[in-house]
């Protein structure tokens, strides 16, 4: 089944999101863990780790805000009306990250083996490293990004047989939202 097109009226956060989407996904192709079976943009402030074991990537939206670019990445509230500063951009900040099957007792009850772990704990790294490169050296050239700035990398779980890794990242935009009469 096909679905429709997705016509989304948020000029600012989406367009950064579904192009962050693109890359992760072309990037993690050729991953330690193989490709992930799922890359998607996703809602909310908690990813739902389904697929991992089939491998799952995500893009999240984190928070949309203005900022003025000497002081980027930092979030502030600005006025955005008739006399305000004309300088203000508009920042994303993004949830970028993967998670894998995590290695866990077997059938007989034995744990994990040193290199089980290490496996999974490289197919990970692979991963991160992949997002970072894709964030630092390709995200910047679309057209309406301004700057990068990458956070930090956490872990996610082990949990539900599932361990992963999310890395945050703000992007500065030079988008308008309003029209021009």
């Amino acid at each position: 089944m096909t679905l429709p097109e997705l016509i989304v009226a948020d000029e600012v956060a989406w367009p950064v999101a579904v192009r962050l989407r693109a890359l992760v996904d072309e990037a993690l192709t050729d991953a330690l863990g193989g490709p992930p079976a799922v890359c998607a943009v996703v809602p909310g402030r908690d990813v739902a780790i389904d697929s991992c074991c089939d491998g799952q990537a995500w893009v999240r939206i984190v928070r949309t805000y203005p900022v003025l670019p000497g002081e980027f990445p930092g979030g502030r509230g600005t006025p955005l009306d008739d006399g305000a500063d004309p300088g203000a951009f508009w920042a994303v900040e993004l949830g970028v990250g993967t998670a894998r099957c995590a290695p866990t007792i077997d059938d007989g009850g034995n744990p994990p083996t040193g290199a089980d772990l290490e496996r999974s704990a490289g197919e990970l790294a692979d991963d991160a490293g992949r997002i970072r490169r894709t964030v630092l050296c390709e995200l910047q050239n679309g057209a309406q990004v301004e700057s990068v700035w990458i956070g930090e990398q956490s872990s996610v779980g082990p949990s539900g047989g599932c361990v992963g890794q999310e890395v945050l990242v703000a992007v500065m935009t030079n988008i308008c939202v309003c029209e021009e009469t």
